[in-house]
């Protein structure tokens, strides 16, 4: 009896010994698996910290600069576009929503403007400033009739002017900014009336038509 009790208790020292080593061996990896997490997590913030301490970097040199005046804005490291043509001459006979050729270039800084087609290429996107000038004189078509030009993109037209035949001489003009991709082409039509006119003359150059490069 003695025996069988001594082999009983052995038996259930043995048992709490296993059941003691799996709930250590739980708590070790336990342990282990809380260290990785906390090591991964360490990693991150590191990294989280050298890419702060880089922006910091950057932002103190940009800083530094406009300090000392060495930056440059976009305004001014934006390429340099910018046209203004016109006409001396009257146009007559004008079919509808016949280009005008502004055939007299004062200002063509990027080549965008072609005095031959009348057309204005954007050169590199960007958002552009455009304005333009008609005149209308009695006497100068036949018959007398009302005159309406607009600014024209790639076919459509975006603003127009409006000039009544009212007055023995009237003008007028208009303006838009438009945000331009690359090789858009832009010019001035006429979908209502036949003549356009100018005085050479006097120097008197009413049809002009102008545009440059604001930001890219």
């Amino acid at each position: 009896m003695d025996v069988f009790c001594i082999a009983l208790h052995f038996l259930f020292v043995q048992s709490s010994l296993g059941i003691l080593d799996g709930m250590v061996n739980s708590d070790v990896s336990a342990v282990k698996f809380r260290l990785e997490e906390e090591k991964e997590k360490r990693l991150l913030l590191e990294n989280d910290m050298e890419i702060l301490m880089l922006k910091v970097a950057n932002l103190t040199r940009t800083v530094e600069k406009f300090a000392t005046g060495s930056s440059t804005s976009p305004s001014t490291t934006a390429p340099s576009i910018a046209f203004m043509a016109y006409r001396n001459t009257v146009l007559k006979n004008l079919g509808v929503n016949q280009k005008l050729i502004f055939d007299k270039v004062a200002t063509n800084e990027g080549n965008g403007y072609s005095a031959v087609t009348g057309i204005f290429t954007v050169p590199v996107h960007g958002t552009y400033f455009f304005t333009w000038t008609t005149a209308l004189a009695k006497g100068y078509s036949s018959p007398d009739v009302s005159h309406v030009s607009g600014l024209v993109v790639n076919g459509e037209y975006k603003v127009h002017v409006f000039i009544a035949i009212d007055l023995p001489f009237n003008m007028g003009g208009n303006s838009a900014v438009l945000r331009l991709n690359t090789s858009d082409a832009v010019w001035i039509g006429v979908p209502q009336g036949n003549v356009v006119y100018s005085n050479a003359g006097e120097r008197w150059y009413y049809p002009t038509f102008s545009g440059y490069l604001i930001h890219i």
